[in-house]
């Protein structure tokens, strides 16, 4: 798994990008000049939040999101790292 498909939700519209499973979710979006929301970077304010819908991550840090919001999909994109080769996350959808 080099290359990550990772389709991202923002503001209603749909963006495909190529990911790398070294890089943040995060990351990957604004090296592609996806709009998506973000603010410290490390896990704590909340800002990046985005549901996934299709695929897996690992949250490296997570100082915000309980048990059961990321039972519910929730995550922290400037914290999730791919460990699947397809991702979906909806930032609409929190």
């Amino acid at each position: 798994m080099e290359n990550i498909k990772i389709t991202f939700k923002v503001d209603g519209i749909e963006t495909s990008v190529v990911g790398e499973k070294d890089k943040t979710v995060l990351d990957s979006a604004i090296d592609n000049d996806i709009d998506a929301p973000y603010s410290c970077r490390g896990g704590a304010c909340a800002t990046c939040i985005g549901k996934i819908k299709n695929g897996k991550v690992e949250l490296e840090q997570n100082y915000i999101l309980t048990d059961s919001e990321l039972e519910d999909g929730l995550i922290l994109t400037c914290q999730a790292y791919p460990k699947s080769e397809n991702i979906y996350i909806d930032i609409d959808d929190v």
